[in-house]
């Protein structure tokens, strides 16, 4: 602990005092360094910022979502519950005597038959 401790006090007397000389073209270029950095940081910013409204947008559509499927949900089991309605509806309703069809192929047949023979007849 106590050479943990030494160190951390000489590596930080060491920064301190210790002088560090750049030549001027290294300087340049750790300033170009922190120029195309911050130019990057703050593209990154309004990427985040971009992404950030998407994600707002994107929640806003879902819950729009959630809410129309909720609708047609309602609108199904109101559509299911007609159909039901009407198969009820369809099985109540008779058909009436006169509503036969084999009733009106013998009324239709049977006059024909006849005028045909009375035609025969006549010529």
């Amino acid at each position: 602990m106590k050479l943990l401790s030494f160190l951390k006090i000489s590596l930080l007397s060491n920064l301190l005092f210790a002088q560090v000389t750049l030549t001027q073209e290294q300087v340049i270029n750790i300033s170009n360094k922190i120029d195309s950095l911050q130019t990057l940081d703050s593209l990154n910013k309004s990427i985040i910022l971009d992404y950030k409204d998407m994600v707002k947008d994107y929640d806003s559509k879902i819950s729009i979502d959630s809410l129309t499927i909720v609708e047609l949900e309602s609108q199904i089991k109101t559509h299911e519950e007609t159909v039901g309605l009407l198969e009820k509806k369809v099985k109540l309703v008779k058909s009436r005597w006169y509503e036969n069809k084999y009733l009106w192929l013998v009324a239709g047949a049977v006059p024909s038959y006849y005028i045909g023979k009375i035609v025969e007849k006549v010529d």
